[in-house]
């Protein structure tokens, strides 16, 4: 493949989510809510209880309710075991609560601009000029993934730093204390996110191919995210406990997973059908 001709692709593609309000508003605000905001208001919650009993009784209740492996993964982050709910609570909300949202949030970004990549050309009548262009038919599916696939790893890789920064910054100012690096989050935010990203779009690009508006891409496209929904609930029930090695595990499949699908919608994508149907 003509790397030229696929950076064309994709940079024309980019081009044209930038001047999208209707596609540039979700690409905003889903990493800004999910990965900045919400972690912040909810690392937050004990210090807009004070210091109330029932505050420490209920987190007492909800640290019980969780399974053995995830409280004991939880106290291996202090060494005197003598922290406070606050600092327990940081550390919860840190190891388990909003990490999962890493795979969440780049699939959705990726799914955003995928559901457009074809069905928006079909929409904005502009799909026939584009089939026309010189790149083969394998260069064209693959820039249109690439296009979808850059933003979404930088909203992974940024949105993690932000959202580090914003749990550290919320833990020193209201606690004197923040959580510890952690290398599982690391691992979701820079191997497993982008590999069921890359998947995510690999199939949205395929489901545009054979739709006629970016609208239906999109609902369709919602069937993919109801595993990724799977894991994070059961993430913040404590019923995973996410460690490193597990998942570079499941990035590797999911991956794997994507690649394949990839492959297949290369051999697949003709445009020659594309044109019949115009």
């Amino acid at each position: 493949m003509n790397a030229r001709a696929l950076w064309a692709i994709a940079r024309r593609d980019l081009t044209g989510v930038r001047r999208s309000r209707a596609i540039m508003t979700p690409l905003l605000v889903i990493p800004l809510g999910f990965l900045v905001l919400l972690p912040g208001l909810v690392a937050l919650l004990p210090a807009f209880g004070g210091d109330d009993p029932q505050a420490a009784r209920a987190f007492g209740q909800l640290m019980t309710a969780l399974p053995a492996e995830a409280r004991a993964a939880l106290a291996s982050g202090f060494a005197d075991g003598g922290a406070s709910y606050e600092q327990k609570w940081l550390l919860l909300v840190h190891t388990q609560l909003f990490p999962p949202l890493f795979l969440l949030v780049p699939f959705m970004v990726a799914n955003v601009i995928a559901a457009d990549s074809f069905a928006g050309e079909r929409e904005r009548a502009t799909l026939e000029a584009l089939l026309y262009t010189p790149p083969s038919d394998a260069e064209l599916f693959v820039g249109k993934v690439l296009a979808a696939a850059v933003p979404a790893l930088s909203v992974s890789l940024l949105g993690f730093l932000l959202y580090y920064a914003v749990v550290s910054g919320v833990g020193e100012a209201a606690y004197g204390w923040h959580p510890p690096f952690s290398a599982a989050s690391l691992v979701l935010a820079a191997w497993v996110g982008p590999a069921f990203a890359a998947f995510g779009l690999a199939a949205m690009v395929a489901v545009s191919l054979r739709v006629q508006r970016t609208q239906d891409a999109v609902q369709v496209g919602g069937l993919f995210i109801l595993p990724l929904i799977g894991l994070v609930v059961s993430a913040v029930k404590g019923a995973v406990v996410l460690r490193a090695g597990t998942l570079g595990v499941i990035g590797a499949v999911a991956l794997g997973a994507a690649l394949l699908l990839l492959r297949a919608g290369v051999r697949s994508f003709r445009r020659a059908r594309l044109v019949s149907r115009l």
